[in-house]
């Protein structure tokens, strides 16, 4: 403790404010993200912006999956952001604490602040009900997805309800589709990709919505091509073109660009030679690397396409690289466990 007097004091700070909020029945707290957001918020986290837990969030590739996949803690850029918006809820648009923060923190927090007090762009707002937005109707979340501002736009297409046609009518679901054939071509990446994540839950497989999926699987942007590949993948769209992107996609060098290759492919009962090439590069690569988490998502992948995955695997090591063979074979193993206890 002496020797990690700011990481000592900030942990009893995160503790007493996550205590807080499970005394209040607070429904996420426990999520250290949430709590760390709460920290900041009640005024008592200048130590912890002064702390790196989390330095990027590559692991956490999908923005718009928070609900799935939750950091552990803020990153930088995310820290910048909630200490701007409690400045800026509190009508402080030069707050003098600012000063003391790391460079890091400070200058997209100013950025981010300049930006909250021009333009009001949150859907958060000290002064408006939360739980009253949050429960209007989908005619209102409709016309909220038409606002000036992003913020609103975006979590007005991610409450599109699921059950909307006995709710709404037909009518309004065609309506929301129609939204979100707009959002899919808006030049603004963080509604593109929060429509995509809307238009993979609701489940939205007409042909204007998969023209603009199969679009965006061409997409210079990576966060944007995984996505629209992996809703394409689930909404059970994939076409020619976009297996052959698939496959393109698993010679990245960005690892969550080759899990959606995979992740794509993984769901064709066979593919091409070529593209069993392509894969068993990914495969060497991951052993090269010890990546297991990618190696048990390729033996996943063999399993499924081939018909004696082990005699391939053989194949493939035995003469070259001995080394990774007993590896593979342990991975296709448990594949092959995990089938039996599934059915």
């Amino acid at each position: 403790m002496q020797q990690e007097p700011v990481l000592t004091a900030a942990t009893v700070i995160h503790g007493v404010v996550n205590d807080l909020l499970s005394q209040n029945q607070f429904g996420f707290a426990h999520f250290p993200e949430v709590v760390d957001m709460a920290v900041v918020s009640t005024g008592l986290g200048a130590l912890q912006s002064r702390l790196s837990f989390v330095k990027q969030a590559s692991s956490y590739w999908d923005s718009t999956y928070w609900d799935v996949s939750p950091r552990p803690f803020l990153d930088t850029q995310s820290l910048a952001y909630v200490l701007a918006v409690t400045a800026w809820m509190r009508s402080d648009g030069d707050p003098a604490w600012a000063n003391e923060l790391p460079g890091d923190v400070k200058a997209p927090l100013k950025k981010t602040l300049k930006f909250l007090n021009k333009t009001d762009d949150s859907f958060f707002h000290p002064t408006t009900a939360g739980e009253t937005l949050l429960g209007q109707s989908q005619s209102d979340w409709l016309r909220m997805a038409q606002s000036e501002f992003a913020s609103k736009q975006v979590i007005a297409i991610r409450h599109f309800a699921t059950d909307a046609v006995s709710t709404a009518g037909q009518e309004l679901v065609d309506q929301q589709q129609n939204v979100l054939v707009e959002k899919l071509r808006s030049a603004n990446r963080p509604i593109v990709l929060h429509a995509i994540s809307s238009v993979e839950s609701l489940r939205l497989t007409t042909e204007p919505i998969v023209d603009e999926l199969r679009l965006h699987v061409e997409s210079r942007d990576d966060e944007t091509r995984a996505k629209a590949i992996i809703a394409l993948t689930k909404l059970g769209q994939l076409d020619e073109a976009t297996v052959k992107q698939a496959t393109r996609m698993v010679d990245s060098s960005v690892k969550f660009i080759v899990y959606a290759g995979v992740f794509a492919l993984s769901s064709q009962p066979t593919v091409t030679e070529s593209t069993l090439r392509v894969a068993e590069r990914g495969f060497v690569k991951a052993m090269q690397t010890c990546d297991y988490e990618f190696i048990r998502l390729f033996a996943e992948a063999f399993d499924h396409w081939l018909d004696d995955p082990q005699q391939h695997v053989q194949q493939l090591f035995q003469d070259h690289q001995p080394e990774y063979l007993e590896i593979a074979i342990e991975a296709l193993r448990n594949v092959g466990q995990q089938s039996v206890a599934l059915g």
